[in-house]
């Protein structure tokens, strides 16, 4: 966790007292913590929780934004600029604690139910606004917590900042590889699988379908889409695989740009697959920039593998690949599953349209406000590091939208990752159909990142 003024002292004597000593981990260069939790063995043999505030915590608020039976959590998103279609994420988020208050609220482990109050932020997308916003949430609106805050960049803008206040930002939503760093960071758990471990879900099939397969890579020139890249160097390197990679293109969203010269270049490095890391509309639009004499096989990222992204692709969808974590509301055959039953109707009750609730990003947001509830369903003490805790120790869960038969454990700094199985699936008359059986990465999603 993150260094305060009189453990960063003790600490320092320490060193200086005992040189062979371990004294924590190094500090990264954005300034992030003195090296993690205490890992000290309990006593009389006891379960340690992973967070503990009385440690690590200079001016502990643990129960900041809980005004009686209401919860107050903030959220910060692009509801403007070139990642505006991500703002649907949090109409899911919205919908899922409005229809639980309708319900009376969410029954906390402490057998009271609260209710979910939900203020948001519009960053644009710009990690330069995002510490103002986040600022004002904690220290203006004194939110209990951040649920479902969207971006790498701007979640990193961040991270220090609310490790330092310890204050919770559960459910991210990004699958950066940084985000397994929790052991640093505890205050900090995503809300989606990491893209090493979607990345490694593809790389697993190809291997059983196209095992010489030739690269083309175009990545979102950040550390989002150029954590794609790394991990399939990685997995060549580790594996032996015989893939290679033959082209590597960048895009930078803030370019106002389009990927269209990219794609191009890329068209001609004679690859038969092309990894597509990019986020918001560009990703989809990427599809019509592929000419149609080069036809290879298309990965698109899980951050924009719904319904209502993929209709930005002019029908240039069908046959691209893609890995799913969760049930698709999108789907004909999921739409038949109680869960996603369940969300039209509680989302139809909240005012949101068939078209958003089938869209995907929608359910995301849903799939994101679910996390949340879920940690406060499982900690009997509702206070900040009480739903952290619960969340970094839960065993064998199923929640939210998760698929039957599928389950997340997690494991403090050791397994930080809530949604680690996959399937690879393939778009086929408008819909996806699975080419590869859901498949359980727990507990290795951190060591796909390298």
């Amino acid at each position: 966790m993150t260094t305060r003024p009189l453990r960063m002292l003790v600490a320092l004597l320490a060193c200086l007292a005992f040189v062979a000593a371990s004294c924590g981990r190094d500090d990264e260069a954005d300034g992030g913590g003195d090296g993690g939790t205490d890992t000290t063995a309990p006593a009389d043999g006891e379960s340690k929780p992973f967070i503990n505030p009385d440690e690590d915590c200079a001016d502990y608020q643990g129960t900041a934004g809980i005004s009686g039976d209401t919860i107050t959590v903030g959220t910060v998103r692009p509801a403007s600029g070139p990642y505006a279609i991500y703002d649907t994420v949090t109409k899911g988020i919205e919908a899922y604690f409005k229809a639980a208050n309708a319900k009376g609220g969410i029954e906390a482990g402490d057998g009271k139910k609260y209710k979910v109050n939900l203020l948001k932020e519009d960053d644009a997308y710009d990690p330069s606004k995002t510490p103002d916003l986040v600022k004002k949430l904690v220290e203006q609106d004194n939110v209990f917590a951040l649920v479902g805050d969207i971006g790498t960049e701007t979640n990193l803008a961040v991270r220090q900042y609310l490790n330092e206040k310890c204050v919770p930002n559960i459910a991210l939503a990004t699958g950066s590889t940084n985000w397994g760093d929790a052991a640093k960071y505890p205050w900090y758990i995503a809300g989606l699988p990491s893209y090493a471990t979607e990345a490694r879900a593809f790389l697993d099939y190809l291997e059983t379908t196209k095992p010489e397969a030739k690269i083309a890579i175009l990545a979102q020139n950040d550390d989002f889409g150029l954590a794609y890249g790394k991990v399939i160097k990685q997995y060549i390197a580790e594996t032996g695989s015989k893939m290679t990679i033959v082209g590597e293109e960048t895009y930078d969203p803030s370019s106002g740009g389009t990927t269209e010269g990219a794609t191009a270049k890329l068209a001609g490095s004679g690859a038969d697959v092309f990894f597509v890391g990019i986020g918001g509309t560009q990703c989809s639009k990427t599809l019509t920039f592929i000419p149609a004499t080069w036809k290879p096989m298309t990965y698109v990222s899980i951050t924009c593998s719904g319904k209502l992204s993929m209709s930005l692709a002019g029908g240039k969808d069908e046959g691209v690949y893609t890995a799913q974590a969760t049930l698709d509301t999108g789907s004909a055959a999921d739409q038949a599953n109680p869960k996603v039953q369940q969300l039209f109707t509680d989302g139809r009750a909240q005012g949101l349209t068939d078209s958003e609730l089938s869209g995907g990003i929608v359910a995301a947001g849903w799939g994101f406000a679910s996390i949340f509830a879920e940690g406060l369903k499982q900690t009997e003490t509702v206070d900040r590091a009480g739903v952290m805790n619960a969340l970094f120790s839960l065993d064998s869960a199923n929640f939210g939208l998760q698929r039957d038969g599928t389950t997340t454990s997690t494991d403090g700094g050791d397994d930080p990752w809530i949604i680690e199985s996959l399937r690879v699936v393939q778009r086929t008359g408008g819909d996806w159909t699975e080419v590869a059986p859901m498949t359980d990465y727990n507990g290795k999603s951190s060591s796909f990142a390298g």
